[in-house]
């Protein structure tokens, strides 16, 4: 009884090393096929890599020579590339047209930056003198003054309402306002500038010594001279007559205090201030 108890023992044994057996040796052929299938998928892939390379390196060394840029050193990588390409090299392949691109690529940035300091030199040496820049047409555009001279008006506009309802008297910044807003109207734009700043300045209260003459009205320059008392139209200083309308034309009065030239209705010097006789 013993001895058949050992014999199944054994039999029991050697089944379940057989089995263990035939079962590891399924799983290890399945791995080895997994294994030699990914291996055929990445060799696969390495070579539609380096194919994908070798056409790209291509299609930049053509876009560059339209450029007039050629590299002699990178045309001889891509030729070994294709040639380790074709002996199943692809690896190999893949390393010469990333070198080449890379060599293209610095050629590439370097023709740019000589074009940057190219378009800089011309620029400091004038050679675009024809292309306006935004701030020569307003410059060109704007007078002098102008902006600064609207600017402080409007500000000294809000400080006579803030004087006013501050209580302060503002009586001279108000008439120091208007004409400043006079000198604007009459393209004097330096003079409006330093009046309404004045303005501002009697507005909060400062006492302001008026070294500016403020005129009764806007005076309006015409390219010709004085204008005509009925029609206005520009007029010679030498003429009798209108050009326009025939009236006839009395000679130019002086201010005999300041000198400037009056018209005949002129009542009182549009620049002083003074008294005319008629």
């Amino acid at each position: 009884m013993a001895d058949d108890a050992v014999t199944v023992a054994v039999v029991l044994l050697l089944v379940s090393l057989g089995i263990a057996t035939f079962l590891e040796t399924r799983y290890l052929r399945k791995k080895m096929k997994n294994r030699r299938v990914r291996t055929a998928k990445r060799d696969d892939e390495v070579q539609d890599n380096a194919h994908n390379a070798i056409i790209t390196t291509k299609a930049i060394m053509s876009s560059l020579e339209l450029q007039g840029i050629r590299s002699a050193e990178a045309d001889a990588w891509l030729q070994e590339a294709q040639t380790a390409n074709a002996r199943h090299n692809y690896r190999v392949a893949m390393d010469l047209t990333s070198k080449a691109k890379e060599r293209l690529l610095a050629l590439k940035a370097a023709q740019a930056s000589k074009g940057d300091l190219a378009k800089l030199d011309r620029l400091s040496a004038g050679a675009s003198t024809d292309e306006m820049t935004t701030k020569e047409m307003l410059q060109k555009e704007i007078p002098p003054h102008m902006l600064e001279s609207k600017f402080s008006i409007e500000v000294a506009g809000i400080a006579v309402e803030q004087g006013r309802l501050d209580g302060r008297d503002v009586s001279q910044a108000t008439e120091l306002l208007e004409s400043a807003k006079n000198r604007f109207d009459a393209k004097d734009y330096a003079a409006a500038f330093s009046i309404a700043r004045q303005s501002k300045r009697a507005a909060a209260g400062e006492h302001v010594d008026v070294s500016i003459p403020v005129p009764a009205s806007p005076t309006i320059s015409t390219p010709g001279g004085r204008p005509c008392p009925s029609c206005g139209v520009a007029l010679e200083a030498d003429d009798m007559f209108c050009r326009k309308c025939g009236t006839r034309l009395m000679a130019a009065a002086a201010c005999p205090s300041c000198g400037a030239t009056l018209l005949s209705d002129d009542a009182f010097c549009p620049k002083c201030g003074t008294a005319v006789r008629q």
